[in-house]
This record gives structure tokens, sequence and C-alpha cells, in this order.
């Protein structure tokens, strides 16, 4: 990366920075909504602007996220084969996780509500396992970084 680009990445974080630390401070310090100042209640008059530009913050990172990667495989397209690998590894751990997963029904006493359907039983059970399977692959990643520094 150039010296100018990185100059202008550099001001672009510096500005908004520097208006998330404006909006923090008029946020603590800044006036109430009338009738709430004083009580337990009490809600800064810019919630909904500092709320908005956090929306904006998290949907800028969002799309800088699935753009950059985009724009660096177009530019080395030999980093697309590892890609497709992980893809397909992704893959493969969702279709064991969907696989260990029910879908029957639950009986709960005294629950009258809609959620309790087979396909959304299945999709949370799917997540479940998944997340149960990357936690384990984590922490035998962590084990085998630890241990194999003894052996080198």
């Amino acid at each position: 990366m150039s010296d100018k680009v990185r100059k202008i990445i550099s001001i672009i974080l510096y500005v908004l920075m520097g208006i998330s630390l404006i909006l923090v401070v008029i946020f603590y310090f800044g006036n109430v909504v009338p009738g709430t100042e004083g009580t337990s209640m009490e809600e800064p008059l810019i919630t909904g602007k500092i709320l908005f530009w956090a929306a904006m913050l998290v949907i800028l990172t969002a799309g800088l996220t699935i753009i950059f990667p985009i724009i660096h495989l177009i530019s080395n397209p030999k980093s697309a084969k590892q890609i497709l690998f992980v893809l397909l590894g992704v893959a493969i751990l969702i279709f064991i996780a969907y696989s260990l997963a029910s879908n029957e029904v639950l009986e709960i006493p005294g629950y009258t509500g809609k959620d309790n359907v087979q396909g959304t039983l299945k999709f949370v059970g799917t997540g479940l396992f998944l997340t149960y399977i990357l936690a384990g692959l984590a922490t035998l990643s962590i084990l085998y970084s630890e241990i194999s520094k003894y052996f080198k």
C-alpha cells in the first residue's frame, strides 16, 4: 500500500474517531430529554443520533469486510483455491452439525408458543452443534500450539 493511501486512510480513521468522541461527549454531558431529567430514566437528547452513528459504523465495517476480500480475490486469483478449501471445510462442518441436530418436537409443559416446530428446532440444533464443534476445534488448536512448542 502506498504512503498516500495510508495517509488518506489514517485521516479518515481520525475523522471517524473524532466524530465518535464528540458524540460521546455530547451524550454524557449534553442536554436530556425534557421530563426525564433527575429521574432514574434520564435519557440524553442525542441517544437516537448516537445509535444511528453506531449503526452506520457497523454497516461501513460490514461492507468493507465484504468488499476488501473480494478485491483481494480478484487481484490474486491463486488464493481462490485456498478460499474454496476453507469454504468446503465450513460446509462439511455445517453438514455434520445438521446431521447431528434433532428435529423432534419438544414436550414442554405450559408452553403454548409457536416456535416449537421441526424446522426451527433443526436450525437451532445445527447452530448449537456447530458451536460445540468449533469450540472443541479451538480448544484442540490451542492445546496443540502449546504442546508443540515443547517439542521444537
